[in-house]
């Protein structure tokens, strides 16, 4: 993944450091990335793809309409729109759920997207609000952010969303 994929534009990293909790890894001061996430139920996320992500393997995701559905792997690099997997149209809402226990993902609040919402990906095994990330169920958008320690620790705000 050249370092060119990132919109550091629109990530914004607003802590220093991250919790031992969450295992986020910072890279180079720009890169944000994932390791390990977790369903409701506290299935890994992470590795059930057959893609890797620049040696990193992906976040995996159970999406769908009504129409379609399948795995669909995320970069873990916060902020890499890098994905594989069933695609669908953009600007449609779809459901997210866990790959492994079809459970599907909280809501934590409305997106900046004004249609969708942001579903809560937890960060530790222990499933705890105070470490998680939260993704966007509307397919294209791709406001994100990752909780650390009960504060956002990077927020991706994607400016081509807004008017």
């Amino acid at each position: 993944m050249p370092k060119d994929d990132i919109n550091r534009q629109d990530l914004k990293i607003l802590q220093e450091k991250p919790s031992a909790e969450a295992q986020i890894m910072v890279k180079e001061d720009v890169y944000i990335i994932v390791t390990q996430a977790f369903c409701p139920n506290g299935h890994n996320l992470v590795g059930h793809g057959e893609h890797t992500f620049d040696g990193y393997p992906g976040i995996c995701l159970w999406v769908q309409d009504e129409d379609r559905q399948g795995m669909v792997e995320l970069s873990p690099f916060h902020g890499d729109h890098q994905k594989y997997g069933p695609s669908f149209a953009d600007g449609h809402k779809v459901k997210v759920l866990c790959p492994v226990c079809k459970a599907e993902f909280e809501v934590i609040g409305k997106c900046t997207c004004d249609e969708g919402e942001l579903r809560s990906i937890y960060l530790s095994p222990k499933r705890q609000t105070a470490h998680q990330m939260a993704v966007c169920d509307v397919w294209g958008c791709y406001h994100s952010r990752v909780i650390d320690n009960n504060e956002i620790f990077s927020e991706f705000v994607d400016s081509s969303w807004q008017d």
